[in-house]
């Protein structure tokens, strides 16, 4: 029996004690701040960086939003420009001013499974997509002769995971200077509609300097080639500044990358 108790008490603390060194040795769930001074962009890029954009939510919820907002771009057939952004949250959990908070219960038995294990280590939403948030919203901009970007359209997630088209009225909606995308869920999801500038709780505007070129080695720390959906541009190796492979069944001839800017 005192060995049976030994083993079943050792057992118990193996139990709590990987989740959490696993926890505390992953890492920032933030980006870390990228040393040295930033290749010179194109001019497109330099558009892109000039260009103002928003982040906020209409509910109020944990985690913190980053410095950064990185992003990657394409060119499209008819000359204008996809811009996938990628936005940071230090964490998503249940809790804030929503109803599962509201009620305790459930927030406590989502945060219980899927964003710890037992208060302790990562839970499920760290198994599946990785540390921290990341939120993906993707903005289609026409190219004046003057190299000035127009908003066209947007595509960002809803609540449910699933994709929905943002017009240029919802971008506007909130600022006609500024494109803004925002969240009406607790796990941070931007596509948000329908919402007017009193209903927003939190709202934070990237300028210049603050809207970067996403790093492969950011990418490959947060799996983006797993997550954010909607931000996607390039192929997913391209995305991690791996080469693209080539297609089966000519391994001869090597399928050319996407091009972003």
């Amino acid at each position: 029996m005192p060995l049976r108790k030994s083993l079943g008490r050792s057992f118990a603390i193996a139990v709590l004690t990987v989740p959490l060194l696993a926890s505390s040795t992953s890492g920032s769930a933030l980006p870390r701040p990228v040393l040295g001074e930033p290749e010179a962009p194109s001019w497109l890029g330099a558009a892109i960086e000039a260009q103002a954009i928003c982040v906020g939510s209409t509910v109020a919820s944990a985690g913190e939003l980053g410095d950064v907002l990185y992003y990657r771009s394409a060119p499209g057939e008819r000359g204008e420009v996809s811009v996938g952004y990628y936005a940071f949250f230090s964490e998503e959990r249940p809790w804030g001013n929503n109803w599962l908070t509201w009620t305790v219960l459930p927030a406590l038995a989502v945060d219980l499974v899927y964003t710890h294990a037992l208060f302790v280590g990562p839970g499920v939403q760290r198994v599946m997509y990785g540390k921290g948030d990341v939120e993906g919203f993707r903005i289609v901009y026409s190219v004046g002769d003057d190299g000035r970007l127009a908003v066209e359209h947007g595509v960002a997630d809803r609540g449910d995971h699933s994709e929905v088209r943002l017009d240029r009225a919802d971008l506007l909606s909130v600022d006609p200077a500024r494109p803004t995308v925002y969240s009406r869920w607790w796990s941070h999801q931007l596509g948000g509609q329908g919402a007017a500038p009193d209903d927003l709780v939190t709202r934070r505007c990237y300028g210049a300097g603050e809207i970067r070129p996403l790093p492969p080695d950011v990418a490959l720390d947060f799996r983006l080639d797993r997550r954010a959906g909607p931000a996607r541009v390039v192929p997913a190796a391209a995305l991690l500044g791996q080469p693209a492979a080539p297609p089966q069944g000519d391994q001869g001839l090597a399928l050319r990358p996407s091009v972003a800017l």
